[in-house]
């Protein structure tokens, strides 16, 4: 049987879904029926994946694939 994926890895996962699907990540905590008790640093994490993903996503958009990360 294959390796269990982390949690870091599975909120990774998670992030790519909801941001390849426009989900937002508190709709998403609502339709799962989850009102409170969530981990805050994981929260945090996927809220860090999602923020990381929107500036790369923008700066593609803006200078292109190649040349995406150049700080200039």
């Amino acid at each position: 049987m294959a390796d269990k994926p982390s949690h870091s890895r599975v909120r990774i996962a998670l992030a790519q879904f909801c941001y390849s699907h426009s989900i937002d990540l508190e709709d998403l905590l609502a339709a799962l029926g989850v009102t409170g008790g969530t981990d805050a640093e994981a929260m945090a994490h996927m809220a860090g994946v999602l923020d990381g993903m929107n500036i790369a996503a923008s700066r593609i958009r803006e200078h292109g694939l190649d040349n995406w990360a150049r700080s200039n």
